[in-house]
């Protein structure tokens, strides 16, 4: 994270669910940063304590929602959680996050330290064009990496969910990258597979990127799947053209909603958000 964020003016850190509330820090240079994260570590002695409260993470982030000093229009907020909110209705947060094109990322821990409510912050993601993922030990910081990665790509491109069940071929519509003609430059892509704890109605997922004149194919690998997310990176070409098309299997006609998410070092607008 520290690596990525030299990219930005302004960046700010905090841990939650501790006894006593902290504070959020801001930061106008990579060094304050990085002494703020290395000093300000998990500890679970300072934590609740007990496995039934919930998480207070939503408090926190009305605070940064909140700050009256930095403009938070952008801003990328990127999540780590153990214990779980009990909130159930974070409809105001979330219209707020879409108001200021806040994108939020969250990697959370499938076996939750305490609280009871994973489905908002799934919810809060997907509203902002963000992603959330679900997983457990090397799964989960291998997600979380990945999630932290996109401050190098930051400038999303595509954002779309898909609503599906049992077996079927999603086709992404031929679209170009924001990198420029006659350049080749990284970008990064991301899908989600569920909109919870990955369970055993999820068989397989795998996809193809292909330039619609041939010349480059790139096949998923199935070993990047964390938990509930893929993602990876691509040196695509900014003068072709490109389709995605992903192919999917559930044991079941449950719905399931699979995220897709491309990014770019390139600048490219807000995209349009889900209905709400």
């Amino acid at each position: 994270m520290v690596y990525f964020a030299t990219l930005y003016t302004t960046t700010a850190n905090v841990r939650f669910d501790t006894k006593q509330e902290e504070e959020i820090e801001y930061h106008t240079d990579i060094k304050s940063l990085k002494d703020s994260l290395y000093s300000h570590q998990p500890d679970h002695s300072i934590g609740y304590g007990d496995k039934t409260t919930g998480s207070n993470l939503y408090n926190v982030l009305k605070k940064f929602l909140n700050n009256g000093n930095l403009s938070i229009c952008g801003a990328q907020v990127y999540i780590a959680v153990k214990r779980y909110p009990d909130e159930s209705d974070v409809s105001d947060i979330i219209t707020q996050l879409r108001a200021n094109h806040v994108i939020v990322y969250i990697a959370v821990d499938s076996v939750p330290s305490g609280g009871s409510n994973s489905a908002t912050l799934y919810e809060m993601s997907y509203q902002t064009n963000g992603y959330c993922a679900f997983a457990i030990g090397r799964d989960l910081s291998n997600a979380f990496v990945w999630m932290t990665s996109t401050l190098e790509t930051p400038y999303q491109f595509i954002a779309q969910n898909f609503v599906v069940s049992g077996s079927g071929r999603i086709e992404i519509p031929t679209f170009k990258t924001p990198i420029p003609v006659g350049i080749n430059n990284y970008a990064r892509l991301a899908i989600t597979v569920q909109n919870h704890t990955l369970d055993n109605s999820f068989v397989s997922m795998n996809y193809t990127l292909e330039s619609t004149d041939g010349s480059d194919v790139y096949l998923s690998d199935t070993s990047l799947l964390y938990g509930t997310a893929q993602s990876d990176y691509f040196a695509l070409s900014g003068s072709l053209s490109y389709k995605w098309t992903i192919d999917y299997h559930y044991n079941n006609d449950e719905p399931q909603i699979i995220e897709c998410r491309m990014y770019s070092q390139y600048y490219h607008d807000f995209l349009p958000l889900p209905p709400f």
